[in-house]
């Protein structure tokens, strides 16, 4: 009985620390941030969520560069916006462990005409602590370009020639749709810059933590299959490789439960005021909403706490204590 007792002690604790492990990851539903592992992101670009009423639509076809897979893609068959945004973005949110700067490529093709000048566009735009883009691969090469109209302002950059908006780079390709054989019409290529292409695009996350990643439609027909953040110890050969697979997801609202039994929360659900007992004393507190951006942070001195979130729009939100021997997740529910 004894040998029994002690196998099942070592396989409950075996199970607790998996489901600790991987219980933060879950299923994509272009609305969970994907993370990034290893200095690697990966977003298939169909997994966004694509506004309802717009022009933006969904194709597939047949991969040309790996045989028996199909490419699934999005394009935009509306009225192109060559000079403003259309307002019809669609927003990846990704998660960031490793801080750094990132180098972003998406893979697409020209889906219309005869030209590899036209149908080869969109406005990008990631938001983190800094977005530029150089004319070699290295993120710290000059000249280096920023969007407008932030680079009106910076002298260290220079303003991209051509359109530029509200922060959005115009991102294009120039594979041409006819001239090259099919095998070399899709690739990871995205410039900036009319006349001399920047052909690296980067940003720059000094923190790990939440951000996005924001796409709008230029010019119509241009077929968007999957886009990629590598960060600048990655190559791009390893990062490119169309055999990786998408990036996770990461859900806040999964975490275990095994180590939040002592903490008590009440109301919940509130209007306003949160109490919060049998804290552990001297740590950090973190409020996010369900698609993990931090909403607040606190460092709590008791072991008895009071929130008040009467500001906060209704709906779910999450809080936790990241302090390794300290952690707790809880979901709070706002009315």
């Amino acid at each position: 009985m004894k040998y029994i007792r002690i196998n099942i002690t070592l396989i409950a604790m075996f199970l607790i620390n998996f489901n600790i492990a991987f219980s933060q990851t879950s299923a994509c539903d272009g609305v969970l941030p994907f993370e990034e592992q290893n200095g690697l992101l990966t977003i298939e670009m169909e997994s966004g969520v694509l506004p309802t009423g717009s022009n933006w639509q969904t194709g597939s076809e047949a991969d040309p560069n790996l045989p028996g897979s199909t490419i699934n893609y999005i394009y935009w068959d509306g009225a192109q916006s060559f000079s403003t945004l259309t307002g019809a973005p669609i927003t990846y949110n990704i998660k960031i462990n490793n801080s750094g700067t990132y180098r972003l490529a998406w893979r697409g093709r020209i889906g219309t005409g005869n030209s590899g000048g036209e149908h080869n566009d969109a406005w990008l735009r990631i938001v983190a602590d800094d977005f530029y883009a150089t004319n070699q691969n290295n993120s710290t090469a000059t000249p280096q370009l920023e969007p407008k109209p932030s680079c009106n302002s910076n002298p260290e950059r220079d303003c991209p020639a051509g359109s530029s908006t509200s922060g959005y780079f115009k991102a294009f390709m120039n594979r041409h749709p006819v001239n090259l054989p099919v095998d070399e019409r899709w690739g990871f290529v995205t410039n900036t810059n009319d006349g001399s292409s920047f052909r690296f695009i980067w940003a720059t996350f000094n923190t790990p933590g939440n951000y996005s990643i924001i796409v709008d439609a230029r010019s119509s027909f241009f077929f968007m299959d999957k886009m990629v953040l590598r960060r600048s110890n990655v190559s791009d050969s390893s990062a490119f490789n169309l055999n990786n697979t998408e990036s996770s997801c990461y859900n806040a609202l999964s975490v275990n439960d095994l180590n939040q039994k002592e903490v008590k929360i009440y109301p919940n659900p509130t209007n306003g005021k949160l109490e919060i007992s049998n804290l552990p004393i001297n740590s950090n507190l973190t409020l996010l909403n369900v698609y993990g951006a931090i909403i607040r942070t606190l460092h709590n001195q008791k072991s008895t706490e009071t929130i008040d979130i009467s500001n906060l729009e209704s709906g779910i939100y999450f809080l936790s204590c990241p302090d390794k021997n300290n952690h707790f997740a809880k979901k709070i529910v706002k009315l």
